[in-house]
């Protein structure tokens, strides 16, 4: 199994979709590859299959004095927000090839926010608890989001660790279709303050290690 990580940081929604759409290129020409894109994009707000126009909550003139795009990507869920401040991990892998079947997904998911909650507490942040909508919290505000897209066996998309404080641009939507939804940052749970580099770093091994391990039981 050959794993490869892939930074993009200050990166716009349109070119992470490109690289996206590139490495899992790769992965259905070759099931033994495995990638974790991760990038820090410029402030863009997306909606999944699920979502309600509604729940974009801010004018387009709002949305052109913040400096926000909209997009749609092709995950489920609803809106939600990316940019700076956050660490977006997508692992893009061919799911039999690491000792899960195609339809596993709900396994793939939990082991995914599994590795993301034990990485985090290596770094110290403590009282992590799993709640839905799908998700890591602290005292019932959302620290990660997850949603993820399957084809074939193949992931894509992933989780986004709210790495600085979001609040201002979460403001503009209903963020997973929940009104009262609220959201916490790693910084503000932490007594050091590790780089956004060290964390992801951090966060990605851990990930990459679980996955591994899993892979190295295919028989």
């Amino acid at each position: 199994m050959t794993w490869e990580l892939v930074v993009k940081r200050h990166i716009s929604w349109s070119d992470l979709e490109d690289q996206q759409s590139e490495l899992i290129r790769k992965v259905q020409s070759n099931p033994q590859l495995a990638f974790l894109l991760i990038s820090e994009p410029k402030p863009t707000f997306t909606f999944g299959r699920n979502s309600n126009p509604n729940e974009l909550l801010w004018s387009s003139e709002t949305l052109k004095e913040k400096g926000v795009q909209v997009f749609p990507v092709s995950r489920g869920g609803k809106w939600t927000y990316h940019g700076p401040g956050q660490i977006l991990i997508y692992p893009i892998l061919h799911l039999p090839s690491h000792s899960y079947s195609s339809k596993a997904v709900r396994q793939f998911l939990e082991d995914l926010r599994q590795s993301v909650q034990d990485s985090l507490e290596t770094l110290g942040c403590q009282k992590i608890s799993k709640q839905e909508p799908f998700g890591l919290y602290i005292a019932n505000k959302k620290l990660a989001s997850f949603g993820l897209a399957f084809q074939r066996g193949i992931s894509s998309h992933g989780l986004a660790l709210y790495y600085q404080d979001q609040s201002l641009f979460f403001s503009g939507i209903t963020p997973c279709g929940v009104p009262e939804g609220k959201n916490t940052f790693l910084l503000d749970h932490l007594s050091s303050t590790p780089s956004w580099d060290s964390v992801a770093k951090t966060v990605s091994k851990e990930i990459k290690n679980r996955f591994s391990l899993r892979a190295s039981q295919v028989v």
